[in-house]
């Protein structure tokens, strides 16, 4: 049976199975992609990563799930809680003198400074060093990670190689800086952060403020009193 004939166009469900346009020639509207609410935008990866790294390379494809993956983060997240305990119980002692415990969190600092290492590391791997849109320090609160990682390293290196003359301890007081870490570590963190920050600019205009109408009330107390 033929298929209904209107204005010279064929039906689109015509039985023989040919597709032609609406009615007043006007072709078939394309279908749009329509995205979950809610759902977060694909993110756009680089095609090289140092240069030399695509996208296919299988082992850069696994380090971008690992880095990405949950259990990963909560991993990163213990070692960093661990290593502010190791902090807190560490003891100082005068002229080079040590204890058990002392020497017992320098072993434990081997693994923690292996373990950011490894962390820095994978995800340079992944996203790149610092040429790429969103590369490893492109982000602030990576380059404040990344600094901390090289301290610790360097420090390491430092005591392994026992130079005359180098205070080492000196540089071991930067570890002081790896409970920052949480606020790389904790989105909700970052944002309260960057909020203080953001506001500083002008709560310090208005201390100035302040701090000036303080000024003239002590001038004007110093010359009537």
């Amino acid at each position: 049976m033929e298929a209904v004939v209107e204005n010279g166009l064929k039906d689109p469900a015509a039985p023989n199975g040919t597709a032609v346009p609406l009615e007043n020639g006007a072709p078939p509207a394309e279908k749009k992609t329509v995205r979950r609410v809610g759902a977060k935008p694909p993110v756009e990866r680089e095609p090289y990563s140092l240069w030399c790294i695509g996208l296919k390379n299988p082992v850069r494809k696994k380090l971008i799930e690992v880095v990405e993956w949950k259990i990963f983060e909560a991993f990163i997240l213990l070692a960093i809680c661990g290593t502010c305990l190791c902090l807190a119980v560490f003891q100082p002692m005068p002229n080079g003198d040590t204890t058990a415990i002392n020497e017992f969190l320098e072993e434990i600092e081997i693994i923690f400074t292996v373990t950011f290492t490894s962390e820095c590391l994978m995800k340079i791997i992944a996203y790149g060093f610092i040429m790429h849109q969103n590369a490893y320090l492109k982000n602030t609160w990576n380059i404040l990670d990344f600094t901390i990682v090289m301290i610790g390293l360097f420090s390491a290196l430092l005591a392994f190689i026992k130079i005359e003359g180098v205070n080492v301890k000196a540089l071991r007081a930067f570890r002081v800086l790896r409970p920052l870490r949480l606020l790389s570590s904790i989105p909700s963190l970052q944002i309260v952060i960057n909020a203080i920050l953001m506001a500083m600019v002008p709560l310090f205009n208005i201390a100035l403020l302040v701090m000036f109408v303080i000024i003239i009330y002590a001038i004007i107390g110093l010359e009537m009193f």
